[in-house]
């Protein structure tokens, strides 16, 4: 492994790792061998394998894209996060929960900064709605295939670790110091929309339908609380910003002084992502481009709020 290379990884390392923690004895754990062998790869006479740069970037949450990418031009990759698990429902879980993880990572930080430009309902804010939850698993499940669907969200059992991972992610997001919301003004329409093609196919029965409308009007008044107060909690500011063009896709981009991400929606609950510093500054930028293009509503902008909630409320009444 090039030097710069080396230097690269051991330094990224050491940013993941807490600082009273010892990077030998760390990775000696996780590699499991002798810490001899570990200096041997530390000071470079023996190189990193694949095999173990690969379990290292799983543990550590490190990007080998950008420990490479820095020394290797016009080359960036992305992370699909296509697992291959023995089920749906562990992929499932494991996607979920690789995005609890990010959350966790930047919660505490008092630097970090949360950007999300979205035309659908962002997950992390309605995860910890049973039904709502719920529906979003069972749509996924149908478009996978690979399960049987319920004929009733109230027959779906639902694994008490999603469960708990679910409300963990709802909760982590509203423990970031500031974030950012740019939605379409639409944004609601589309899951409406979902619900009324799954009743129609007798996905879902009619009770489920008054249960998702329920909850939505629950989450709709919750996102004007949040709107008017402007924060999660004392110093968990969020604004809410409507956008004034249209734009295709989901994107999110987290950040804090020592890390970065940028994270692109795909496949209805996956996102792929990249910590390249270029990725992410294009991704910022872009984002902060659909921010100017937009109407700031959460402690502002009364009337655009007003108008935006009642419109969502004529469209979830149509349920």
């Amino acid at each position: 492994m090039k030097n710069g290379i080396l230097n690269e990884l051991i330094s990224t390392m050491r940013e993941r790792i807490p600082q009273d923690m010892n990077l030998a004895n760390t990775l000696a754990d996780i590699l499991c061998m002798g810490k001899e062998a570990v200096y041997r790869r530390l000071r470079g006479e023996v190189s990193f394998t694949i095999d173990e740069v690969a379990l290292l970037s799983q543990k550590l949450g490190i990007s080998i894209d950008q420990v490479v990418g820095s020394h290797v031009s016009n080359k960036v990759t992305f992370d699909l996060n296509l697992l291959h698990a023995t089920s749906a429902l562990e992929s499932y879980y494991e996607i979920v929960n690789r995005y609890l993880q990010i959350f966790d990572y930047v919660k505490t930080d008092n630097t970090t900064e949360v950007y999300t430009a979205s035309n659908s309902l962002p997950f992390t804010l309605y995860s910890s709605y049973e039904n709502l939850s719920k529906f979003r698993l069972c749509r996924w499940m149908y478009q996978n295939g690979d399960i049987k669907t319920p004929h009733s969200l109230e027959e779906m059992y639902v694994d008490d670790r999603i469960v708990n991972v679910h409300k963990k992610l709802s909760e982590s997001i509203r423990q970031c110091p500031k974030t950012f919301f740019i939605w379409d003004t639409n944004i609601f329409y589309s899951f409406v929309k979902e619900i009324k093609y799954f009743a129609s196919l007798n996905l879902i029965s009619k009770d489920d339908v008054m249960h998702l409308k329920e909850e939505l009007l629950q989450l709709l008044g919750v996102v004007e609380h949040l709107s008017i107060k402007g924060e999660f909690s004392e110093n968990k500011k969020v604004s809410f910003y409507l956008s004034n063009i249209s734009f295709e896709a989901t994107y999110s981009y987290i950040e804090k002084h020592d890390y970065q991400v940028s994270l692109l929606r795909v496949y209805s609950i996956n996102s792929m992502d990249s910590q390249s510093s270029y990725i992410c500054q294009m991704q910022r930028n872009w984002i902060q481009s659909l921010k100017r293009h937009s109407i700031l509503v959460s402690e502002s902008g009364e009337a655009q709020r007003i108008a935006f909630l009642q419109k969502q409320l004529e469209v979830i009444n149509t349920l």
